[in-house]
């Protein structure tokens, strides 16, 4: 008799709010589902909007509570979204619970200061580096300079970085608002080029996270 493996555990956090947290917990659990898996994507942010966007709308996942974690092993895959201003203790609890902690951040420098205190936090916990990684996001089309240097901040404080980037679109707040994915949202021509960034994100967080179990 073979035995059902243990749900892939994915993990985001931020320090702050506003910057795309909850939108890339929702696209990442919706490609995992679109490849076929059982996906639970567990609400731990005060606002809920999460909650909001999968109850006004029609995601093809599971969108539940914390309390919801206990049914994990029903699932293949579970995305946990995080409340912002994690404690400590809590932060390096998902830090060390799951395959792979995603960290969303905007290029700007007072949000990559917040990334390098969560990462301090995570190192001396001693939780290895490759069991988490920063996603940039919010980024504005045509300011490669203000990438760059976001990288070249990222790399000198040795935090590993995800290639792919998410821009900056009300897209995504359509999104939410309707309760639907981006790449659903009518009427905007860069819908699909943006969901095709989560599909690429994912890709890459997913080869992480594997490399974890």
């Amino acid at each position: 008799m073979t035995t059902k493996s243990s749900p892939l555990i994915l993990a985001l956090a931020s320090l702050k709010g506003g910057v795309g947290k909850t939108t890339s917990a929702v696209h990442i659990a919706a490609y995992l589902a679109q490849k076929g898996q059982r996906v639970l994507l567990a609400d731990g942010d005060r606002i809920r909007t999460a909650t909001t966007w999968g109850r006004i709308g029609d995601l093809p996942f599971t969108v539940g509570g914390m309390g919801t974690l206990s049914r994990a092993s029903e699932y293949d895959a579970v995305v946990i979204d995080s409340r912002g201003a994690l404690e400590d203790a809590d932060l390096i609890d998902l830090g060390q619970s799951a395959h792979l902690l995603l960290l969303p951040s905007p290029p700007d420098m007072g949000s990559l200061d917040g990334m390098v205190q969560t990462v301090e936090v995570l190192q001396g916990a001693g939780i290895a580096s490759n069991h988490y990684a920063v996603l940039l996001t919010m980024v504005r089309p045509g300011n490669e300079r203000k990438l760059s240097d976001a990288r070249a901040a990222l790399m000198d404080a040795s935090i590993p970085t995800l290639r792919q980037t998410i821009r900056l679109s009300e897209a995504f707040r359509d999104a939410s608002v309707a309760g639907t994915l981006v790449r659903d949202v009518k009427g905007n021509s860069l819908a699909k080029s943006l969901w095709a960034e989560y599909e690429r994100a994912t890709v890459e967080v997913l080869a992480l996270a594997e490399a974890n179990r």
